[in-house]
């Protein structure tokens, strides 16, 4: 079970499947033994997770994206993934409803380990006050 969903179009060709398992990784080590036997008992899902990474090229597909996993999930903490390119910018995330964080990462082609370490500093600066919103990653693409 794995606390992250990743909600993306594909447009970045982010390698997710390698980033994840990383991620999976280290929040296993900083999770202690008590939740992780807690998490054994939920079911899987996405509607289990603890964070959603939103990774969309347009952005009204990202806060389309990112207002409907909220709606189930309103505290869950969001990453939205910026580039260059992408026209997502800090006002877009006041359209986000929930009250959960937003964070907004700028993504760099070529830095999967310096990007990989910022999404680690964030997951372990998240509030995480929801103790039923724990595990499942997935990567949904649309």
């Amino acid at each position: 079970m794995e606390p992250i969903t990743v909600l993306s179009d594909g447009s970045r060709s982010i390698a997710y499947d390698v980033m994840i398992p990383m991620l999976r990784q280290w929040i296993a080590e900083a999770t202690c033994k008590r939740e992780q036997e807690d998490r054994m008992n939920e079911q899987d899902g996405w509607e289990k997770s603890r964070y959603c990474i939103v990774d969309y090229k347009e952005a009204s597909s990202a806060i389309s994206a990112a207002n409907a996993i909220r709606a189930f999930m309103p505290q869950i903490p969001l990453l939205v993934i910026t580039d260059f390119q992408s026209l997502i910018r800090k006002r877009h995330l006041q359209q986000i409803s929930g009250s959960g964080e937003v964070k907004l990462s700028l993504w760099h082609p070529g830095q999967l380990d310096q990007w990989v370490c910022e999404i680690q500093h964030w997951l372990q600066t998240s509030p995480q006050e929801n103790k039923n919103a724990i595990p499942s990653t997935m990567s949904i693409r649309s």
